[in-house]
């Protein structure tokens, strides 16, 4: 049994929440946060302890695991303090603000020999992770290049409005570029070259990019596109288009018919997903429509501690790239020129 605390007590630690309580092999245990609300809220129904901090349930709390939901900026000491603790340690995306936060994070738990992983849910949906098993097949040849868009709205719910400052949220680029980012460098690998033009607010940094990747192993080419600059009641858009030798792929936020299969030689075909066994509640409140994804994570999580396996479907390093890809974007928004990784 893996008993388990939860950093951060939100929106995303609140999905986290509802995944463990699904799962036979772990107890949720403690959960912190500064808000008496959400301590109060947490504990309801559950036989945990809560802590006003998460140096506390540190210190306090038994353990093996924390599941950091954290605002961004706090995402590197949080897990640093856990690893080197011991403690294996869940992270919410993006990884942290900086790629030398991100070693440092790496570094203690590579140190102290416990398992770290960086919760890129894309990896996980079962309409990506489709996606990607049709490319590991190698059924239509090799990938010639992707494209793939994702825009909302500002984020205004958070707690003292962290998302909006740059600061602490990194901003749309970092924020909500990296799901992309990172699903593109799964498919591809690493790029050596970004090119990105994009707008900057005052207050809330890059708000939009248009980034463009190349130099892959492969020799394919990539491109996403990402946006807070929407109104409130603007939908949240996703889409993927996958261009391959004998095919295309591609999905759709707008699209009901789910992933798109297309090979060059005619047809059209709609592959399902994995049919996952998530807990029942429906939408999680925070853009993507139910637990399939973070489920799944948080099982894979789970069963590479139980086995004593690095994760090797997120490893750390490719959490740190995906960090890197968007840091190189806002750079090259900011100077006109493409930048070298």
């Amino acid at each position: 049994m893996i008993r388990v605390g939860i950093a951060g007590l939100g929106g995303m630690g609140g999905v986290h929440a509802r995944c463990y309580a699904a799962l036979p092999n772990t107890q949720l245990v403690a959960g912190a946060d500064l808000e008496p609300e959400r301590r109060q809220r947490f504990a309801e129904g559950r036989e945990v302890q809560v802590f006003d901090s998460y140096q506390a349930m540190l210190a306090s709390a038994d353990i093996d695991m924390v599941d950091i939901c954290l605002p961004t900026y706090l995402h590197a000491e949080a897990a640093v303090a856990f690893a080197s603790a011991k403690r294996h340690v869940l992270c919410e995306k993006p990884m942290a603000l900086s790629v030398a936060d991100c070693d440092r994070m790496i570094a203690a738990a590579d140190t102290a020999g416990v398992q770290l992983m960086i919760a890129q849910v894309l990896r996980f949906s079962p309409d990506y992770a489709l996606v990607k098993e049709i490319d590991d097949s190698g059924r239509f040849g090799q990938v010639l290049s992707v494209s793939a868009t994702r825009l909302g709205g500002r984020p205004m719910w958070s707690w003292q409005h962290w998302f909006s400052d740059p600061e602490r949220s990194g901003g749309a680029i970092l924020d909500l570029h990296v799901h992309d980012i990172d699903f593109i460098g799964c498919l591809l690998g690493r790029p050596t070259t970004i090119s990105a033009v994009g707008t900057f607010s005052g207050s809330t940094g890059a708000d939009t990019s248009f980034t463009s990747m190349t130099g892959f192993p492969g020799g394919a080419v990539a491109f996403a596109e990402t946006s807070w600059m929407r109104g409130p009641e603007f939908p949240f858009v996703t889409a993927l288009r996958v261009d391959l030798e004998g095919g295309s792929v591609a999905l759709s936020s707008a699209s009901p018919t789910g992933v798109l299969v297309c090979p060059a030689d005619g047809g059209a075909e709609h592959p399902e997903p994995q049919q996952i066994a998530a807990p029942e509640g429906g939408n999680t409140g925070i853009n993507i429509d139910d637990l399939d994804g973070y489920f799944l994570e948080i099982e894979y999580f789970l069963e590479c501690i139980e086995k004593g396996e690095r994760p090797a479907r997120v490893p750390p390093e490719a959490s740190r790239q995906a960090v890197a890809i968007c840091l190189a974007a806002g750079e090259s928004i900011r100077t006109g020129r493409p930048v070298a990784l």
